[in-house]
């Protein structure tokens, strides 16, 4: 009996100890399991996500993020310093249509945006950054919106500044540079934009000058020299650098010692060119046919020496091309309506310069581009002093190409000639 009882307290001894063991065992699987919990944790709070590497911009995104950022900036500070009662009221009506026309620029020239929140995620909106303040600043900021109803933090500050008009005198002068500037430097299609709101720019500041008896501090746009364009020279000299330097530009070709019968340069340029001559030779030729039928013809005069002028100019940059200029033919054909009434006729021949030079822009080649800019910003303001009314990116309305701008001359009898 003993020995029974003393099996049976063996017996239930090892069911003790084995239901110890496996309390044991699953304990310390539990805590194993536990500590792996902690550690994956840890390395996850300890380790973030790559941030994703930084835009770079190329050198025609930069411009347009600079222009952008001026433009919104600089039409905070028009519309601040029209609302002084103090103003005279020509110059506060400038000012204002100067903020409108700025805000449309700065939409036209905006980089395209990232898509917005939608309802179905309820994401946050993705911004794309634009300039610290600082011409050809890249840091990221506030994002100037879609709209010209957002402020960055920049255009605030400019906002809280003093806004007196010789300042903003001041910031549409430089603006109106360094679009013509940068449109020079730009890709084709922004560059035909900067190059615009540059025009539009230096009309407005002409007139803001003009309303406060102030002295704009720029040259006659047809002394734009496309050798100071490419060069940053003249007035363009004091101009803040972009941070990224741009590929050089050609001025004034050179021309070679000696023309083996073939052309050099691109194809484009010398399209371009040739369609232009022929442009500015017809121009000429109206305008000294305006001067016949005219009471006053001084103007017409004047005006076809421009044309001339710009015409040599043309042949010129053709010769340093190896390209010969054909003969100037001896007149055009003027059909009835010029002269019934050629003040109208030569108001629409300035308006279709503007629309070719524009065009220009687009197509010719980085050494040939300042001079397009700059032939640009003299067709432009001619029109405009023609007549046509002063949009806020003139000569983009119908940009012709120029096949369709450079007709071939129809000479005329010699009595259709301008007299004497």
């Amino acid at each position: 009996m003993k020995r029974a009882e003393t099996d049976r307290q063996r017996a239930g001894g090892g069911r003790r100890g084995s239901r110890a063991g496996r309390l044991a065992r699953r304990s310390a699987g539990l805590a194993g399991l536990f500590a792996v919990m902690l550690l994956v944790v840890g390395v996850g709070l300890g380790v973030r996500a790559p941030e994703p590497p930084a835009r770079v911009y190329s050198v025609s995104e930069q411009a347009q993020l600079d222009a952008e950022h001026r433009y919104r900036s600089a039409a905070d500070r028009a519309r601040t310093t029209a609302a002084d009662p103090g103003l005279a009221p020509a110059a506060a009506a400038e000012l204002a249509a100067a903020a409108e026309d700025l805000d449309e620029q700065a939409d036209a020239v905006a980089l395209p945006r990232s898509p917005g929140p939608t309802a179905e995620d309820g994401s946050p909106p993705r911004t794309s950054p634009v300039p610290d303040g600082r011409p050809g600043g890249s840091g990221p900021a506030a994002d100037p919106g879609a709209g010209t109803g957002t402020r960055t933090a920049g255009d605030a500050a400019a906002s809280a500044a003093p806004a007196d008009a010789p300042a903003v005198l001041a910031i549409l002068r430089d603006s109106a540079l360094l679009s013509l500037r940068d449109a020079a430097r730009a890709d084709p299609g922004p560059g035909r934009v900067l190059a615009a709101a540059g025009v539009n720019q230096w009309r407005h500041t002409l007139r803001l000058g003009q309303a406060l008896g102030a002295d704009p501090g720029l040259p006659a746009p047809g002394a734009l020299s496309a050798v100071d364009l490419a060069a940053g020279t003249g007035p363009f000299a004091d101009l803040p650098e972009q941070t990224e330097p741009a590929e050089p530009l050609g001025g004034a070709p050179a021309a070679p010692a000696e023309c083996a019968g073939t052309a050099v340069g691109p194809e484009a340029d010398r399209l371009a060119l040739l369609g232009a001559r022929t442009a500015e030779d017809q121009a000429r030729y109206a305008y000294e046919v305006a001067a016949a039928l005219l009471p006053e013809p001084a103007r017409a005069l004047d005006a076809a020496s421009t044309h001339r002028e710009a015409a040599d100019a043309a042949s010129d940059r053709l010769a340093a091309l190896c390209v010969p200029a054909d003969p100037t033919p001896a007149g055009y054909a003027i059909g009835p309506d010029f002269r019934a009434d050629p003040l109208a006729a030569t108001r629409a021949i300035e308006q279709e310069h503007a629309e070719l030079y524009a065009g220009l822009i687009a197509t010719v080649g980085p050494e040939t581009r300042a001079w397009a800019v700059t032939s640009f910003s003299a067709a432009a303001q001619r029109s405009i002093e023609a007549g046509t009314p002063l949009e806020a990116l003139p000569g983009l309305a119908g940009s012709t190409p120029t096949s369709a701008a450079t007709p071939d001359p129809a000479p005329v009898h010699q009595t259709e000639q301008p007299r004497g």
